[in-house]
């Protein structure tokens, strides 16, 4: 028996509209594409056990001292690399200059998704001569490109340094030495591993029905150098039938450019950053004559104090050393009552230090990359009033060794 593969209509216009797709000459759309990325190949010591993400990669800061945590580790991994795609030389909308940004690794969308291809950044840009919007996924104004760690690790500087990318439409107005720049942002939560009763911080902020503000100054010298700050307000409704709460956070930063150097510095203030892979967050504390009232006053974030100073040095074979300091500040007001629950990540952690040196060797496309990083955690005994750890600290060190290649094109 004779057996005849039959189309339906719509798959034969969908067949159609694919193979006019393929065949219509790029030409109309971009013209140009510019692939960049890098191989990067590390291979990571631990003294001791850590609080880290993908398989220990992302390590953030030592665990509590106990018979579990006091063992060493060691791993190896390649998944941070990385694949970018620039879509330029498109005819102009609205008399600007537009351009299109992919980027992506394998760094996986959440842990046991490890090697697993993600999307880090993507965006659509018009510019004009003295303004930009941008719609799409970018760094969060809080990181900075202007103003970042150039670390070895992965991390840039967290859990000292905000790291986070959001979804978001920025505005950028520029003139002579100066740029301001203002965003309404949506919540991602890297690691999603804060949550309220089950309530991730991206849910509780689409059910606070409210994006979030960034707004920066920034001012610039012509050799590079740049000098700003910034501030950041978000909502959340951690339960649906609940009130919306704020929580906010400042920060001021600092991009010294030299011949054979740069100096970058920031110090930022805020509470619940846990979005911005920090420590901190909020609880939940209402009244005794309100127990299970949602109401606003019932949250209180966590404050946090965090700065960092990084050197990074140029040429074939380019020193650098990142240095950074957080403490824990509890909540800026008094509670209503005792503390029922909380949203936050190691909030018993009085001050965080780290000290890290590196080595950078550049050859062509190569470079090796040496880094000793020294992380120590003071965890205190108790908290006070305002849920800000006091008393006796049991500190924690972990010193990780990082030897990494890259392969940049």
């Amino acid at each position: 028996m004779k057996h005849t593969l039959r189309r339906t209509p719509g798959m034969g216009r969908g067949f159609g509209l694919l193979l006019l797709f393929l065949a219509t000459p790029l030409t109309l759309w971009a013209q140009s594409f510019k692939v960049g990325g890098f191989i990067k190949a590390e291979y990571l010591y631990d003294t001791r056990q850590v609080a880290a993400a993908r398989d220990g990669e992302f390590h953030l800061f030592p665990l509590p001292k106990s018979e579990a945590t006091e063992t060493d580790n060691l791993g190896a991994f390649v998944f941070f690399s990385r694949l970018s795609l620039t879509i330029g030389d498109l005819p102009e909308a609205l008399g600007a200059q537009v351009t299109g940004y992919f980027e992506s690794d394998f760094f996986g969308p959440q842990n046991g998704l490890e090697s697993t291809f993600r999307l880090r950044r993507a965006f659509v840009r018009l510019a004009w001569d003295q303004a930009e919007l941008l719609f799409g996924q970018e760094w969060s104004p809080l990181f900075t490109l202007a103003a970042f760690p150039r670390t070895v690790a992965t991390t840039t500087g967290a859990p000292f340094q905000p790291f986070a990318r959001q979804p978001q439409i920025r505005a950028t107005l520029k003139g002579q030495g100066v740029r301001f720049i203002g965003a309404l942002a949506w919540q991602r939560d890297a690691f999603q591993d804060i949550s309220f009763n089950g309530v991730s911080g991206i849910k509780q902020q689409q059910l606070s029905a409210l994006p979030a503000l960034h707004t920066h100054l920034q001012l610039f010298s012509q050799g590079g150098s740049v000098v700003g700050a910034g501030a950041y307000l978000k909502s959340l409704r951690p339960v649906a039938t609940g009130d919306r709460f704020f929580a906010w956070a400042v920060q001021g930063y600092f991009t010294l450019a030299g011949k054979g150097a740069t100096l970058r510095g920031k110090v930022t203030y805020g509470g619940d950053l846990t979005d911005h892979l920090m420590t901190g967050g909020y609880v939940y504390a209402p009244s005794a004559d309100r127990q299970g009232d949602y109401y606003a006053g019932a949250f209180k974030p966590l404050q946090l104090l965090s700065g960092w100073v990084d050197i990074d040095g140029a040429g074939r074979v380019a020193p650098g050393l990142f240095v950074g300091y957080l403490v824990n500040q509890g909540a800026s007001g008094d509670l209503d009552g005792p503390v029922v629950a909380t949203a936050a990540r190691a909030p018993n952690i009085k001050q965080l230090w780290r000290l890290a040196p590196r080595l950078n060797l550049n050859h062509g496309p190569v470079r090796f990359a040496f880094e000793l990083e020294v992380t120590s955690a003071a965890y205190a005994s108790r908290f006070d009033d305002r849920y800000k750890p006091i008393g006796d600290t049991e500190a924690a060190t972990n010193v990780r060794g990082n030897f990494t290649v890259f392969l940049f094109f």
